[in-house]
């Protein structure tokens, strides 16, 4: 369904562009509310899975910095996280050598058996959510949502640096 008819909008879009980032952004909401509902019936939020995810996958021991650069959130989300996935025994942080102040941070088996358990259930909302794609078409999206990406980084910086100097 196109974005104006799932909006209800009376007039069409002027701006292609406009239009563009807006199917990115809702796109974004309705698979973030799939995976909401999923994580819901395991007692996870998104970022507690990915977490979880992301240790998985991850032969290096990890930091709570690492962490958060992986997953671009803030250290203080980063450490909620954590502190809600260590109180549900999913992850422990283990003391980084000569260096009181940092963590490495490590699945439990808890934690490992949990993400085992999500894993195939997200895999499987996620194939059923790009249904209508093919290879070829899941490669030319990740392609020009990588350019866009490219693009609206590009521009976080320029306002980052904007922002440092004035």
């Amino acid at each position: 369904m196109s974005l104006e008819r799932e909006l209800n909008l009376e007039a069409p879009f002027k701006d292609i562009q406009h239009e563009t980032v807006l199917n990115i952004i809702r796109t974004a909401s309705v698979l973030a509310g799939v995976g909401d509902h999923l994580f819901r019936q395991f007692d996870l939020t998104e970022a507690q899975f990915n977490v979880l995810f992301s240790l998985k996958y991850n032969p290096h021991q990890v930091t709570q910095t690492d962490l958060g650069r992986r997953l671009v959130v803030t250290r203080a989300s980063v450490t909620s996280v954590l502190d809600k996935l260590e109180a549900k025994g999913l992850v422990e942080r283990q003391d980084v050598p000569n260096n009181r102040r940092s963590y490495h941070v490590v699945l439990t088996g808890k934690g490992k058996a949990l993400v085992d358990e999500v894993e195939p259930h997200y895999r499987r909302r996620v194939h059923q959510a790009l249904d209508g794609l093919d290879e070829r078409e899941c490669r030319q999206l990740i392609r020009l949502l990588e350019r866009v990406r490219v693009q609206a980084s590009l521009l976080q910086d320029e306002d980052v640096g904007n922002s440092r100097a004035g």
